[in-house]
């Protein structure tokens, strides 16, 4: 099996395991443009296909969130490797966030947003 082919099936096989997660995933680079949200995304955030390469703060409602990610963002370039966790409702219902970074080779290259509805966090 060829590298192209190898990557093209790994390609599809992990976009195959954020669908089956659960949970609202989405990739943003570290300036905040929108690079990849799985199916989940779409069914509780404002995620559509033209998104894909914007700003995400264009798509947020309310001015005080973007000063809020921007902070996170200013935090993950200093170095800041712990998470980011609250709470928001943008659409009506509570979400459960997380932000966190990718870090490669040491550097800051972008983060990871996972998202749940709050009422459908069941206790261990």
């Amino acid at each position: 099996m060829e590298d192209k082919e190898r990557n093209s099936q790994l390609h599809e096989l992990v976009c195959l395991a954020m669908d089956s997660l659960g949970v609202a995933i989405s990739i943003i680079d570290t300036k905040g443009i929108l690079l990849y949200y799985n199916e989940e995304s779409a069914k509780i955030l404002d995620r559509k296909t033209e998104y894909i390469g914007t700003d995400v703060r264009s798509h947020h409602k309310k001015e005080g969130t973007n000063k809020k990610f921007d902070k996170m963002l200013q935090e993950f370039s200093a170095g800041r490797t712990e998470p980011f966790h609250y709470e928001a409702k943008p659409y009506g219902k509570v979400i459960l966030v997380t932000l966190t970074p990718i870090i490669k080779d040491g550097q800051f290259v972008g983060c990871v947003q996972s998202v749940r509805l709050k009422d459908e966090m069941t206790p261990d």
